[in-house]
Parts: structure tokens; sequence; C-alpha cells
């Protein structure tokens, strides 16, 4: 009889190892993948929260350097300890944390169909304040601002250096002159203060304590500095070639033609007329009108002045040229006397009685110096330059808008009128110009960031279920599986129970008293658990982790933040298959220690009782 019970029991063990071999990777499973702990922990272990900081921004700043952004004017690299360090400070690790933690607990559960819905907030509001503190502590009062300013105005210097060939002439300036004039009219302390005011400006508009903002500008007070840095890179010879040449010239050319006849059959060519002008035109005088031209375009940028209007006096360097060209003409006129052939004295006067005026005769006589001939024929060279010349050259000369145009090119004019207006008003940016530049898409973004920084970023089921499922047919996919494994999970404990029940009828069936049922009980779920935690370690070392190194993403293959994605994300995996293989183990490892255990109690205590009953000797 007892035979046949045991035969008996050959069914009820294999059910019961079947049984056993699919429950503790379940159960496993429950405690893991069920378990809010669980991705704490792993995430907590892969040290995920520094890791962002630590190697994924890093990484992906060295992209931003090398990649489609490589063209912004910053050396990324050299501040990109410093923006780490500030995004750090704005988002720190342990508030990462704290929101991936709530995250967890608060939506694992809905997948889990515990709840029915949920609310998830991340408040962001301190977060936006923190980054205007930390943004104007560490970035603009710190040293990295001091790096980002050179990188702008070296940018600055290069765009113009390729712009100049806007200019009316060729000026030639290096990208050192340029950078310098630059740093005068917008210094870095300058620059930093109205960073400051634009961010405190447009704080309370991302937080919703104002639903407008207005970001001002003041460049009054750099309007001087601008014209002194403009005087300064005009002061070249180009600049002066150019006003002698294509504003100076053009007036004599229209005014007196290629070449100017005076009397006595002598003439001055526009080159000597011109020659004459420069002269007297050093380049410290040109400068000095260039300074007075642009002061006059100064004052009307400040509003001091309706026009653009320069008076340069010409009347002192006009004297002083018709000099030069009345002794130039008498050169002229004198080296034409002595080449007249000679004559006597009463031939010269007989000659000089019927001479046409302003004419030579075709005689000079022997003896009679060149001055005496002029005197004796009243010749006036500089009453005749004076007129012919001089009262075609104006007295001084008006310098206009027009003039600006030809000088600085014809863009200035519209730049002029909008610096006027920025200096008067100030340059201003309003939450009016931001929608103005963004598309309805964007502007409807921008009111939603503005609400999730007010409020509170909130995720609700809602949000979740339209983002995971596409229609009607998945969300029913999808609600099933939540029943599926709540179900499981909550039947999980009554799948233990019949195996326990069966090992409780196995014992049963195995043994003729309760100590000799205990006993075979607790040796197949000692031998059970122990096949199964062998089994696990052997499945996992020669075929999972074989395996898994297969499948798993090869990090040589990516490059940049990809790569680090990949290696830390091959880690996890690893993290997570050891750990559920491990778990798997631990637990028959604690049936084994606890069935040994109480295998040797139950030996132990049958030995007691056998003494017992047996009695001394």
């Amino acid at each position: 009889m007892i035979w046949f019970r045991r035969i008996l029991t050959i069914p009820l063990i294999i059910i019961f190892v079947a049984l056993l071999i699919v429950l503790l990777p379940v159960s496993q499973l429950n405690d893991t993948a069920g378990n809010p702990e669980f991705y704490k922990d792993h995430i907590q272990q892969a040290d995920l929260y520094n890791f962002v900081y630590d190697e994924v921004l890093p990484a992906g700043l060295d992209e931003l350097e090398t990649g489609d952004l490589s063209d912004i004017p910053i050396d990324i690299y050299a501040i990109k300890d410093d923006i780490v360090s500030i995004a750090r400070k704005i988002l720190p690790p342990d508030w990462l944390q704290a929101q991936i933690e709530a995250a967890i607990d608060t939506i694992l559960p809905y997948f889990l169909d515990d709840i029915d819905s949920f609310t998830y907030t991340i408040v962001l509001r301190d977060r936006i304040e923190t980054a205007a503190s930390v943004i104007k502590e560490d970035m603009i009062r710190g040293d990295v601002f001091t790096n980002i300013y050179g990188d702008a105005i070296s940018y600055l210097a290069d765009e113009l250096l390729d712009n100049l060939d806007r200019m009316p002439y060729s000026l030639t300036l290096s990208k050192e002159e340029i950078e310098a004039s630059l740093r005068k009219i917008v210094p870095e302390d300058w620059l930093a203060s109205q960073g400051e005011a634009a961010i405190d400006s447009a704080t309370p508009y991302l937080t919703g304590d104002s639903n407008h903002f207005t970001i001002t500008v003041n460049i009054a007070d750099r309007v001087d500095a601008a014209a002194a840095a403009t005087i300064d890179l005009l002061d070249r010879q180009e600049t002066y070639d150019y006003l002698l040449d294509e504003l100076i010239s053009p007036i004599i050319e229209a005014n007196l033609g290629l070449t100017v006849a005076l009397p006595y059959g002598i003439s001055l060519s526009q080159g000597e007329i011109v020659s004459a002008i420069e002269d007297t035109l050093p380049h410290s005088w040109v400068q000095a009108q260039i300074k007075d031209i642009v002061d006059s375009a100064t004052a009307y940028v400040k509003g001091e002045a309706a026009s653009i209007e320069a008076t340069v006096d010409l009347a002192d360097r006009k004297a002083a040229a018709l000099n030069i060209l009345t002794g130039l003409a008498d050169e002229k006129l004198q080296d034409l006397f002595y080449s007249l052939p000679t004559c006597s004295m009463w031939e010269f006067l007989q000659i000089v009685q019927t001479l046409p005026p302003d004419t030579l005769p075709y005689c000079r006589p022997l003896g009679v110096s060149y001055q005496e001939a002029k005197d004796a024929l009243d010749i006036d060279i500089a009453g005749s330059i004076d007129q012919m010349i001089g009262d075609h050259i104006p007295d001084q000369w008006v310098f206009t808008a027009a003039e600006v145009r030809q000088l600085l090119g014809e863009d200035i004019e519209s730049f002029l009128e909008d610096a006027r207006q920025w200096v008067s008003e100030g340059w201003t940016f309003t939450d009016a110009d931001l929608i103005d530049k963004l598309d309805s898409d964007g502007e409807q973004t921008l009111e939603d960031v503005r609400g999730w920084i007010q409020s509170g970023y909130i995720l609700t089921e809602s949000d979740l279920r339209e983002a995971i499922v596409d229609n009607e047919q998945d969300l029913n996919s999808f609600d099933t599986a939540r029943c599926w494994i709540d179900t499981a999970r909550a039947w999980l404990w009554a799948f233990w129970l019949i195996a326990f029940v069966l090992l409780f009828f196995i014992g049963l069936l195995g043994g003729r008293c309760w100590r000799t049922r205990l006993v075979w009980a607790l040796v197949v779920l000692l031998f059970t658990s122990l096949t199964i935690c062998i089994a696990t370690g052997l499945i996992y070392s020669r075929l999972v982790e074989p395996r898994t190194q297969e499948i798993m993403l090869d990090p040589s293959q990516y490059e940049g933040v990809a790569a680090i994605i990949v290696e830390k994300g091959n880690e996890v995996i690893e993290n997570v298959l050891s750990g559920f293989a491990q778990g798997i183990k631990t637990k028959a490892l604690y049936m084994i220690v606890g069935s040994g255990v109480c295998l040797l109690g139950v030996i132990g205590w049958s030995e007691v009782s056998r003494r017992k009953n047996k009695g001394p000797d």
C-alpha cells in the first residue's frame, strides 16, 4: 500500500517542480518590475543622475562644437565645464532624483492596474527662478561671460571684415583694430549689465507673474563711444585718398574742366590744380573735417540736430591753394617769357603800345628781367588765378546725408534712422515682438511652456494614453494587458498556495507518520530548490549572458552622446538581468536553507525521540 501511495507522489512531484520553476521567475518579476524600489535602486546603481552631467552633457556640448551648430560664434569647449556646472546648479542631481522617483511611484501603479488614474506634477517655477539667479551669478558675473564676450567680439569683427567690400571705397582694417573699436563701443561690463536687466525683465513673464515684458537696451550713452571709434577707423590713407579723388576732384572737374586757359598763353591742368589743393589739405586737416562730419551725424542720431549738416570751411585752404597755383602759373609765364626771342628796347616798346590785352610780345628786350617786364606789362597772375579758378572753388562745403551715404555706403542712412530711434527710445524687445517672430505653433508652445512654469507640468493618465497608443483598438489592448497584469499579481499567492498544497499531499502520500511525511515534503522542496538554484546559475552564465552580449548594441558603432548612452544602457541591461537571475537564486536559496534547517530539525527531533523511547542501556 505504501509503495502505491509513493508512486502516486511522482506526478505530484513533477507538477510541483514545474509549478515552482514557473513561480520563482514570476515572483521575481513581480518583485522587480512591479516594485518601484527596483527601478529606483537600478537607477541609483547606474548613477544616472550624475551620469547626465558627468558624461552625457559634456559629450552633447562636444557634438555642438563639431556638429551642425559648429558655426555658432562661441567656443563651447572653452566654457564646457562652466555650462555643466551651471546646469547642475539649475537642475541638481538630487532634484532629478526626486522627480524621477516621484514619477515612478505615481505612474507605475497605473501600469500595474492598481489605480485607474493618476496626476503627476513637476514644479518648474522654482527652477526658472533658480536659473535666472545662477545665470546672472555664475555666467554673467563670472569668467564664462568673458569668454563668451570675447568670442562674440571676434565673430562680429570677422563679419565686419567680410562686409568691408560694401564700403564705397577700399578700407584696409585689421581684425585687431575692429575688435578694439567694438570693445570701446560695447564694453563687457556694460553688456553684462544689459544682460542682467534682460533676465530680470523676462523672468516674471516666464513664471506668469506678468503677461508682458519689455527688454530695453539704453544705447544713448554708447553713441559718443561709437562716434570716436568710427573716427579712429576712418583715420586711414584710403579715406584721405577717397575724399580727394571722389569728392573734391569731381567738383574741380565739373567746374573747371580738364584744363584752365590763363592769360598770356599759359594754362593749368586739372591734375596741377588738384595737386595744389592736396598740398593745402594735409591728413590732419582732413581728419579734423571727418571728425566734424561724424560729430554732425552723431548729433543727428542723438536727436540734437534735425538733419546731418556739417560745414567745412575752405576759405583758408582755398587761399593757400590759389597761392600755390599763382606761383606755378608765374613759373610757367617766366619760362615762356625767357623762351621769347630777344629784341631791342625800342622795338619792344613799340610792340607793347599796340599789344592786345593779356598777351605777351613776340620778343623780349635784352637786359630786362621777367619781373621788370611784368611791371611794364602790368601782368597780374594772382588776379587771373583768383578770377578763373578761385571763383569756381567754393569757400565752404556743406556735408549732408547724401555725402554720408557716399562716404559710408548706401545702407548707412537707414541705419542712422534706426539708431536715431533707438537712442531716443532705447532699443526695445517686448512680448509682442517675440510673438511676431513665432508662427502659430511656436506661439502655442510658448503659452504651454509659460503655463507649465506657472502651474507645474502636469501629466495624467489621459496624456499617457494619448502618447502610447494611436487608436481605440490599441487602447483596448493596453487596458487588457493592465487587467491581466493585475489579475496575475492578485492571484499569485493562490499559485503558491497550490504549490504548498501539492507539497503537503506529497508528504502525506510519501510518509507513514507525520515525521516521515514532513521529511518527504522537505526533501522534495530541498532538492527542487537546489536544482532550480543551480540551473538558474548555469542558464544565466552559459545561455542568457552570452546571448545578451550578442544582442547588445556595440558602442563603437556610435559616436558622441549616442555611444555613451548605448554603453550605459548595456551596463543597465546587464545589471538588470544579473539581478533578476540572482533574485531567483536568492529565493531558491532561502527555500534551500529553510527546508534544510527544517529537515535537520526533524531528523534531530526523530533521533532524540528514538533515544528517549529506547531508554537507558
